[in-house]
């Protein structure tokens, strides 16, 4: 069972390029999928600099007609996003199940091909986990890791940009707290990693121990062994449930931590801001902005830690 650990980084080039290579037959719905998604990230980070165009040029002044404009241009805008988002949820879902498919297929294909030897040594419990639920697991790779890490750095790449252009001041205020989320999100990814690697080592072991059983189960009464299995079996069980807890602890404290991170640039842009509008450094509009930006920045931060 110690085979089933994780000694590898973080990350790992050579283990990356051996999944990547299963995603190279469907190479266009990869580039569709990730063009999808850049559209819609723009259309999202549009949305905030409207209302500041509404706000500071149309509603402060009371011009209305040209209020409806904006309102018809964001209502486009919002309807533009959620089309895309569809396209793209779709596209990138439907890779990851023709990729596991193909997975789930090579590698039933290559246990085929080995020696009887190795089905002695290793119990069918483990073989099955590896076939279907840990492939399973490689989906998140396609459908949540490849194509929406890139999106989440372009949507905090494109924040970052735009809130610099409106006002580098309140900009540098909002990215102040940034080293502090970095720190919790380092502390976060490696907790959960290590956890992560238990788990898939008890769900191994478990199926193992259930698939001997199951199939020796003649053998298990005929000794009368009901008990003595039972209570291995419940440890193994309270094992598993003990390491997915830890990971529940953990996620319960990172995203409560990522939000009071949020609430505290928040507050900065709000003190910030108020004194800046006084001196007439920035606009009703930008602060409004600022908070929708701010509000949209973290999100991506939060999902490439899980990732």
């Amino acid at each position: 069972m110690q085979e089933d650990k994780i000694t590898r980084k973080v990350y790992d080039r050579k283990l990356f390029n051996r999944l990547l290579r299963f995603g190279m037959p469907y190479w266009q719905l990869m580039v569709t999928a990730l063009v999808l998604l850049i559209i819609g990230m723009g259309l999202e980070i549009l949305g905030p600099f409207l209302t500041k165009i509404a706000i500071d040029r149309y509603v402060l002044p009371g011009d209305y007609s040209g209020l409806l404009h904006i309102v018809v241009i964001y209502l486009a805008v919002l309807l533009g996003n959620f089309l895309f988002k569809y396209a793209q949820i779709m596209s990138t879902q439907y890779l990851g199940q023709r990729i596991m498919l193909d997975i789930r297929q090579q590698v039933f294909r290559h246990l085929q091909g080995l020696h009887q030897q190795f089905f002695d040594r290793n119990p069918i419990g483990r073989l099955m986990t590896r076939v279907t639920s840990d492939v399973e697991a490689l989906n998140q790779v396609f459908t949540q890791g490849i194509i929406t890490i890139f999106g989440d750095i372009l949507l905090i790449g494109g924040i970052v940009v735009i809130m610099l252009s409106i006002n580098w001041r309140l900009a540098l205020w909002t990215l102040s707290v940034v080293p502090l989320l970095l720190l919790i999100s380092f502390l976060f990814r490696k907790k959960v990693r290590q956890l992560f690697s238990q788990i898939r080592v008890y769900l191994a072991r478990m199926n193992a121990y259930l698939q001997e059983h199951i199939t020796g189960m003649s053998i298990v009464q005929l000794f009368n062994r009901q008990e003595r299995d039972f209570e291995k079996f419940r440890e193994i069980n309270h094992q598993y449930t003990q390491a997915y807890i830890k990971t529940i602890f953990y996620y319960a404290i990172f995203f409560p931590a990522v939000e009071l991170v949020s609430a505290i640039a928040l507050a900065l842009i709000l003190f910030k801001g108020s004194v800046y509008i006084q001196t007439q450094l920035v606009t009703l509009g930008t602060l409004i902005a600022f908070i929708q930006y701010a509000q949209m920045f973290f999100r991506p931060i939060s999902d490439l830690s899980e990732k």
